[in-house]
């Protein structure tokens, strides 16, 4: 897909992953809604897209709620006249204490697994109406493609979104709509902090974590590249970016 003049949503736009994905949007000539629970940073995000020469938009939008998901849609095709891309990014890590506390890993699986579900089926209903396909990218992890004692749950919800994204490239010849999942290794954002600062200052020293602009550039080739579908993409220090899993 030809990405210039094109219009995505990007969720947990406000910072991270989904900040730099904006501005590589944007700098390709994309135009963007930001749809983030953090308006603060969601709207400088927008102002950072601006000062580059970029068209974004703000719209305040919890992902575990079904009418926030579905007006950031509605407000990409009132404000922009279409809707493309969607990369469903937001997510969030924390305490992932299964056996003690219900509402912490609940919400893991509210925010990982059940939003992105929800978000894609909104998201593959308005490219259908517009007739037009489109591209959806998941955010999952490097840890959905493996076990992980420290972090079961989390380690859960991304195999979930992985499988669920595999799942749906019957989409590209059914509606032209392309669906597939970026998996990352550790990414400095602020999910990473909960590292501690002097582990991810050192972490940083030798180079040891990706770059939230090393996310934006897989995502851009997701986008771009026509014979995509269905296939997860491992972003790792090592490796770089590298598809595996085709359907």
């Amino acid at each position: 897909m030809e990405i210039e003049g094109k219009v995505a949503v990007v969720s947990g736009g406000a910072s991270g992953i989904g900040r730099a994905a904006v501005l590589a949007l944007v700098d390709r000539g994309a135009r963007v809604v930001v749809a983030d629970v953090d308006e603060s940073g969601g709207r400088r995000t927008v102002d950072v897209a601006a000062d580059k020469g970029g068209l974004a938009v703000f719209s305040r939008c919890d992902v575990t709620k079904t009418n926030d998901l579905a007006a950031a849609f509605t407000l990409a095709m009132a404000h922009f006249g279409r809707f493309d891309i969607a990369f469903n990014n937001a997510g969030i890590g924390g305490e992932d204490l299964f056996a003690d506390d219900a509402g912490a890993w609940a919400r893991i699986i509210d925010i990982d697994l059940t939003a992105v579900i929800d978000a894609t089926r909104l998201a593959v209903r308005e490219m259908k109406r517009s007739g037009n396909g489109g591209v959806i990218i998941n955010t999952a992890s490097l840890i959905g493609l493996g076990p992980m004692a420290a972090a079961p749950v989390y380690a859960a919800a991304k195999a979930g979104v992985v499988n669920f994204s595999r799942s749906l490239a019957y989409l590209s010849e059914e509606s032209s709509i392309r669906v597939n999942t970026i998996c990352p290794e550790l990414v400095d954002t602020p999910m990473a902090l909960g590292l501690g600062e002097e582990p991810l200052q050192e972490l940083r020293k030798t180079g040891g974590i990706l770059k939230p602009e090393d996310i934006a550039a897989g995502v851009l080739e997701l986008i771009g590249d026509e014979s995509l579908f269905g296939v997860v993409m491992k972003v790792t220090i090592e490796g770089g970016r590298e598809i595996v899993l085709p359907s």
